[in-house]
């Protein structure tokens, strides 16, 4: 990818079931962001974490406030989970004097992936976690680890669920994360090095800039992003070429040149 975008991570346990499960989420998310190497997770200090100032109902979330405060977070992306479910089961045999001991948990995850640009959730990612464990006690102990043997269970199965929830943010970060450009211009038509492996699609709308700089920080070394350049114009991708390769038309502007950087509008 030609840069990483700055993202914000918020996370909420919107079930009656609690134990800091949002505090652990937020953490194993934003550890699985940067393990990634996708995001720049930047953090997002001061702010509000009732669920509810983020969404109108159960469903739909509040755009534009969300879209507010990543322009304030000075950020691109926010990527926002919810817990929806989380379900516990333990079951002891009454038995012996040990006393075999079963445990399962469940745990319902919800990811969305916010454009702050454009004030609109670009991608919706839903995982169903589970974890499980078994273990013999001995008559009379144990009770009380009960409850933090319970915790342990449901995060595991919340880092489960945000695991099989997250794929479905990557397509979409990996799609819009690239920078291509144009390889070559003949007559009215404009081949670009990017089609449909990469997931650009016919229709789509590209921005072409002529070449810019990538800025990192002083202090941390950290790339903070690639200056635009000089804004030319836009195209619309036609058709596909080759293994992975595009036909566009100017949408609009002028004067593109061969190596001219483009990105999704």
């Amino acid at each position: 990818f030609g840069m990483l975008f700055n993202a914000a991570v918020l996370f909420w346990n919107d079930t009656p079931v609690k134990g800091r499960f949002e505090v652990h989420s937020k953490r194993s998310l934003t550890e699985m962001l940067l393990e990634q190497n996708r995001l720049n997770v930047v953090d997002e200090r001061d702010i509000s974490l009732r669920s509810q100032d983020f969404y109108l109902d159960s469903e739909k979330v509040n755009l534009a406030h969300l879209a507010e405060n990543g322009r304030k977070w000075g950020v691109s992306l926010i990527v926002m989970g919810r817990i929806s479910k989380i379900a516990f089961r333990r079951k002891d045999d009454d038995v012996g004097l040990l006393r075999p001991s079963a445990a399962k948990a469940a745990a319902s995850v919800e990811l969305r992936l916010i454009d702050v640009a454009q004030a609109k959730e670009i991608a919706l990612g839903q995982g169903a976690g589970l974890s499980e464990n078994s273990s013999l006690n001995l008559f009379g102990e144990g009770a009380e680890d009960t409850e933090s043997a319970r915790n342990d269970l449901v995060a595991e199965a919340i880092v489960d669920a945000i695991q099989k929830a997250l794929p479905a943010l990557n397509k979409e970060i990996d799609r819009i994360q690239w920078r291509g450009k144009i390889a070559k211009i003949a007559g009215v038509k404009l081949y670009v090095n990017a089609g449909r492996a990469t997931g650009v699609k016919v229709g789509d709308i590209l921005k072409v800039n002529s070449q810019g700089q990538d800025i990192f920080d002083p202090e941390t070394g950290l790339f903070l992003g690639r200056t635009a350049g000089d804004l030319k114009g836009t195209l619309e991708v036609m058709e596909y070429f080759g293994e992975d390769g595009s036909i566009a038309r100017v949408h609009s502007g002028a004067n593109f040149l061969e190596g001219d950087v483009i990105q999704l509008y």
